[in-house]
């Protein structure tokens, strides 16, 4: 069995985003020259998910209304973790979104489903985060 690693770096320039990296993922499966086996994609840092949905900007939106209700960012003051920091709804955001995808690769491709596209979900942006992709099979 081969293994091949990683790491895909984002810096938002806004607090909450989601972004498309399907090719980005494709193209480290490329590089890694496997055929069959499993790609783990999961964000390195508790303010940010990686999760598999559609790509449509009206879902995207909904996210976005939908966790800002579960979880709003202001007022700060509600959150006992804010004290230094003011990103306690993005951890929480993180844990409804999941913090990683395993994608099953089959003939040196991604053995999707219709419309299966993976996503980075950044909710505490504005500096560099990091991505892992672990790639491991034959």
């Amino acid at each position: 069995m081969k293994s091949y690693r990683e790491y895909l770096y984002f810096d938002t320039n806004n607090r909450v985003e989601l972004i498309n990296i399907t090719d980005k993922v494709a193209d480290i499966i490329k590089k890694s020259q496997i055929k069959e086996g499993l790609c783990l994609v999961n964000a390195m840092h508790i303010t940010a998910s990686v999760f598999i949905n559609d790509d449509e900007p009206g879902l995207h939106n909904d996210y976005k209304k939908w966790l800002e209700e579960l979880a709003p960012h202001e007022p700060i003051s509600q959150y006992q973790h804010n004290g230094f920091e003011d990103n306690a709804d993005a951890h929480l955001k993180r844990q409804i979104m999941g913090r990683e995808v395993v994608i099953a690769i089959t003939e040196g491709n991604f053995d999707f489903g219709p419309w299966e596209q993976i996503f980075y979900g950044e909710f505490d942006g504005r500096r560099e985060k990091r991505v892992l992709v672990k790639v491991i099979g034959e």
